[in-house]
């Protein structure tokens, strides 16, 4: 049987028994192109070396096949492209096997970060993680996954180094032989010439190869990058799933998390926009000096005190980053945008540190003090007894209990998440306290 026809049976079965997941593959074209060492998607196209597939037998093909297929479900190949090839592939595929929890040797959440609070996360914050632990690197691989080939090859794969960057310079010494430029402009399977033993997945184990971070994380995710159509057309499928209650197996499994991802993206600027007009709204006041727009002199007519007095609280906790630190206070520079004039802002992890500083303009250099635990508690008691603030913007990753709410009402509070798979998890704790928004990917 032919590697097309073998691959088409396969998927063939998912007909009767995963609907959804049959109809998203087929919204894409199946292609065969020996230039890659594996199997990847993106731009529409499911592209595959015919000798990888030849190489593996019917169940690991099934595994792989669904691992695909629920890629493409999850819709990662048409988020924004992330800026570390392999931390993004490693990241789908930690979640993908967090929730599949198939028999391929691939590494659980657990495993990777050695906790289990971050089981059964999303692709972005697991994305995140792994940057902050300068991974994927060959320890990670050890005793992971299942089956014959679980922890096989592990000493063969190399090490990701001290971080970002070389991280990605390690890749390309690691059979890529693109540089930074060609990841970002290589036409789409144009230039990806490498000598025959490159091309054909010989000379080692196809497999281990395909779930390697490192070696096929640059190749596999060239093709990733926002594209609105396609995410139409995936979100469409998932829509007449839940209308028509055709979610096949993964009903129970999947369903929550899929339908999340039809949630539209939040625009913070927006949501401080909105904020600003709402704080500075609530210094509205009535007089006589001023005929009202709408019925003259008959009515008093509104004046608007523009001196609104906000209050920005930045998390340095522990689990905060120096880069999520140093998104927040960008976005204090933001306000100054906005019409403010003057922001008090306070860094707090267990408790508020220090007094607060007055900023008038945009500010480049910050001292941060704290990396302890989280309690918003105390931010609520700051705020009860310095009732004159008109708002309060709290930057954090929500990763603490549940805080009470504030009795003073006169200061309305915003939540703003440093990442998008925070504010999922997180928003519930804080709604009662006031609205929730998150930073956008970077």
């Amino acid at each position: 049987m032919n590697t097309e026809k073998r691959i088409r049976k396969n998927v063939e079965k998912w007909f009767i028994t995963e609907p959804l997941l049959f109809g998203v593959w087929m919204l894409h074209t199946l292609s065969e192109n020996n230039n890659i060492r594996n199997m990847r998607v993106g731009k529409g196209k499911i592209e595959y070396n015919s000798d990888f597939i030849q190489s593996l037998d019917d169940d690991t093909l099934d595994n792989i096949l669904l691992f695909e297929g629920m890629r493409i479900l999850l819709k990662h190949p048409y988020a924004r492209k992330k800026k570390i090839a392999s931390a993004a592939y490693l990241a789908s595929n930690i979640t993908l096997q967090e929730y599949l929890d198939t028999p391929l040797p691939i590494p659980a959440a657990k495993d990777v970060f050695n906790t289990n609070e971050l089981d059964k996360q999303y692709f972005e914050l697991y994305y995140e993680k792994l940057l902050e632990k300068n991974i994927p690197s060959a320890e990670m691989y050890s005793g992971a996954g299942g089956g014959e080939n679980r922890g096989s090859g592990a000493g063969d794969i190399p090490s990701a180094g001290d971080g970002g960057e070389s991280g990605e310079a390690d890749e390309n010494r690691n059979g890529e032989s693109e540089t930074r430029d060609d990841h970002e402009k290589m036409p789409d399977g144009e230039s990806e010439t490498r000598d025959d033993q490159e091309k054909m997945p010989n000379g080692g184990n196809p497999l281990n190869d395909y779930l390697d971070s490192l070696k096929s994380g640059m190749e596999n995710t060239r093709t990733w990058n926002r594209d609105e159509f396609e995410i139409a057309r995936i979100n469409d499928s998932i829509r007449s799933a839940h209308q028509s209650d055709t979610w096949g197996s993964m009903a129970g499994r999947w369903k929550e998390i899929i339908l999340a991802t039809l949630i539209p993206k939040v625009d913070y600027r927006k949501m401080l926009r909105g904020f600003r007009a709402s704080i500075i709204s609530h210094r509205r006041m009535l007089t006589r000096m001023k005929p009202s727009r709408r019925y003259g002199f008959q009515y008093m007519g509104s004046k608007y005190d523009f001196s609104t007095k906000l209050l920005f609280a930045v998390d340095v906790s522990g689990s905060i980053s120096t880069q999520d630190v140093k998104y927040g206070y960008s976005v204090i520079n933001q306000l100054f945008k906005y019409g403010i004039e003057t922001v008090d802002v306070i860094q707090f992890d267990t408790s508020i540190k220090g007094a607060p500083l007055t900023f008038r303009k945009a500010k480049k250099d910050i001292l941060v003090q704290g990396r302890g635990g989280t309690d918003f508690n105390d931010l609520m008691n700051y705020i009860d007894t310095h009732r004159d603030y008109d708002g309060l913007v709290i930057f954090t990753d929500g990763y603490a209990g549940k805080p009470r709410k504030p009795d003073n009402r006169k200061t309305r509070v915003m939540w703003l998440f440093n990442t998008e798979s925070n504010y999922n998890q997180m928003k519930k704790n804080v709604s009662h306290t006031g609205k929730a928004a998150f930073i956008k990917e970077r």
